[in-house]
């Protein structure tokens, strides 16, 4: 019986190709379990902390708003090179979350998970655009999928050890600590994470130039379908262990099995859609994903049971999971070599915005109307997502080193 695409052992990478993978799957698997500690932890460090749902909704969308700086990063890597600003933030993201484990009241946890969140922001703009100009056209979402299941393993790595949050009131810091451990492999990818071959210093574009020669046209639809997914998905998976525990009276370790097993099922969306997208396109694939995270995210609040439950999480993950590998290969392929970082950093900027939205309304709305009502209403921004998707060209088989190279824009070359 063959095995199915996103599986098959045939798929063409090269040497070059397993290489940056393997390098940007390290920094992808760190950067997931420090950036997820904040909402791991949520239920025991805002009991710690005094902090209410509301309160907390408004402390994420602090966070995220310091985070908008982060697309200085992106400037830099656009003028400079890829490679030293994705090093300079993945050392932040570890000094950061070293800092949130020692941090005595509210006001410096937020400043140290601001770095962190600062960080991570930077790492995932110019992590895809490295990734995105090193991989050949034809696995290039496929690759982008296999980076952000490595994302995942750190994201599931940080459940797992989520026991440890619950043996004494500050335990919890110990795994913002663990992150830490990050600074071990800066030494290793120094020496071997290669620069982008698609990017060659020159003269900068500013942004805004970009804009009027043209960018808006692809910049702004894909930059709204960025917002809205984040106004709905960064509180409605931020708030998963908050519900099951606090709202539903789950023991810890039953919500934690339920998250992590189907959730761990859902991440297989990230080799589907990787796959779904080098082969069927990127827009089909998004229109897809976006249907499932919005029917999964939505029943989760609106249903008790726990199959129920267990199939929303599965369905909204494997969503959100499809998702990243279209939306970020349409992000790299839409803009020129030089200004590709710049404008993924500002569509995260855009996605932060949506976030920021999202706890902001979460924040109002929460404590009025309750948890799962306020995600049903940003869910509606999900339908306007899809909308902006047909806006956007297809761009399957772009090859970025070349058109980089030949000075030209590129062309779809793929049938």
């Amino acid at each position: 019986m063959p095995l199915p695409q996103f599986l098959n052992p045939t798929i063409p990478f090269s040497a070059t190709d397993r290489r940056i993978v393997f390098l940007l799957g390290i920094v992808a698997f760190i950067a997931g379990y420090g950036g997820a500690q904040m909402a791991h932890t949520l239920p025991y460090a805002r009991l710690s902390l005094g902090l209410t749902e509301g309160n907390m909704s408004v402390v994420f969308a602090i966070v995220r708003a310091v985070s908008l700086t982060a697309v200085g990063f992106s400037i830099v890597a656009d003028r400079t090179g890829r490679k030293k600003p994705l090093l300079l933030a993945f050392s932040l993201m570890s000094l950061g979350s070293l800092l949130t484990a020692f941090v005595p009241a509210t006001a410096a946890y937020v400043v140290a998970q601001s770095v962190v969140r600062v960080a991570v922001v930077a790492i995932a703009a110019i992590g895809m655009v490295l990734l995105a100009e090193e991989l050949n056209p034809s696995v290039r979402a496929y690759g982008m999928g296999l980076y952000g299941l490595a994302g995942s393993l750190g994201v599931g790595t940080g459940l797992l050890l989520l026991p440890i949050a619950e043996r004494a009131d500050s335990a919890w810091r110990i795994l913002f600590a663990l992150a830490g451990l990050g600074l071990l492999a800066v030494p290793m990818l120094m020496r071997y994470l290669p620069e982008s071959r698609a990017y060659r210093p020159g003269k900068p574009i500013g942004f805004i130039s970009a804009l009027r020669m043209g960018l808006g046209k692809h910049f702004w639809p894909i930059a709204g379908v960025s917002f809205f997914v984040a106004a709905f998905s960064a509180p409605a998976f931020d708030f998963v262990l908050e519900r099951l525990i606090n709202d539903l009276s789950w023991e810890a370790s039953a919500a934690r099995f339920l998250l992590i097993a189907t959730s761990g099922l859902g991440a297989l969306g990230l080799l589907i859609g990787g796959r779904m997208a080098d082969r069927a396109g990127r827009r089909p694939t998004a229109l897809v994903a976006l249907a499932l995270g919005l029917v999964g995210g939505v029943g989760f609040y609106l249903l008790d049971s726990g199959w129920f439950l267990a199939a929303s999480i599965f369905i909204a993950t494997l969503g959100a999971t499809m998702l990243t590998p279209a939306l970020g290969a349409l992000r790299a392929e839409l803009f020129p070599t030089r200004v590709r970082a710049t404008s993924a950093a500002w569509v995260t900027n855009v996605a932060i915005l949506g976030s920021i939205s999202g706890f902001l309304v979460g924040g109002v709305m929460i404590d009025r109307i309750g948890l799962p009502r306020t995600v049903a209403a940003l869910g509606a921004g999900l339908l306007i997502a899809m909308g902006l998707v047909l806006m956007l060209p297809e761009t399957k088989g772009m090859d970025l080193v070349r058109a980089r190279r030949s000075g030209s824009r590129t062309t779809t070359t793929a049938s």
